[in-house]
C-alpha cells in the first residue's frame, strides 16, 4: 500500500500503486478541471505516524489513552480484584479513603466505593486513589484490570 498526501485538503490517501494514484487523480481533475490535485507520497516515518499516531504521543498522552480504552469492571470484578489482588476488601479501601481524603474528593471517592455498580481508570479519582494511595503502579494496575475482567 502506498500513502499519499494531498496538499489541496492537507488528506492521506492510500492506493495500492502509484499507477492507481494517478488515474484518481486523473478521473478527479477531468471531473472537474478547477481542481487542483497535488499529491506526493508520504515518507516511511510520516506513514508510520498516520498509521499509528498513539507510538508518537508524550507518555502522559499515552497513559490517557489507555486508561480512556481500558473497560470498565462490575462491582463485583472490582472489589474481588481489590480483595484478592491488593489485600483490600470494602471496608479496607473506605479506611483508606478516609484516612487520605478530605471534603468534596472523601465524599465522592467513598460514594464511588460503596454505590458505582461499574468502575472505570478513566475516573480521576480511581485512578488517583489506585496509584498514588494504595501504590499500585500504573502496569500493574492494567494487568490486575484484565485479569480481573477475565477471572472474576
Amino acid at each position: 500500500m502506498r500513502y499519499y498526501f494531498n496538499y489541496t485538503n492537507e488528506s492521506v490517501y492510500a492506493f495500492e500503486s502509484a499507477e492507481l494514484a494517478e488515474k484518481w487523480v486523473k478521473e478527479q481533475t477531468d471531473s472537474n478541471p478547477d481542481l487542483n490535485i497535488r499529491l506526493r507520497e508520504l515518507t516511511e516515518e510520516e506513514k508510520d505516524r498516520h498509521l499509528h499516531p498513539e507510538k508518537y504521543l508524550p507518555d502522559e498522552e499515552k497513559l490517557a489513552l489507555k486508561r480512556s480504552g481500558a473497560f470498565s469492571l462490575s462491582r463485583c470484578q472490582f472489589l474481588t480484584m481489590a480483595e484478592l489482588d491488593l489485600g483490600k476488601d470494602k471496608d479496607a479501601l473506605i479506611e483508606v479513603v478516609s484516612k487520605n481524603y478530605t471534603g468534596k474528593a472523601l465524599v465522592k471517592l467513598r460514594n464511588y466505593i460503596l454505590e458505582s455498580q461499574v468502575f472505570s481508570l478513566n475516573n480521576d479519582e480511581l485512578w488517583q486513589f489506585l496509584t498514588a494511595s494504595l501504590h499500585v503502579e500504573p502496569d500493574k494496575l492494567f494487568i490486575l484490570w484484565e485479569e480481573a475482567k477475565s477471572n472474576y
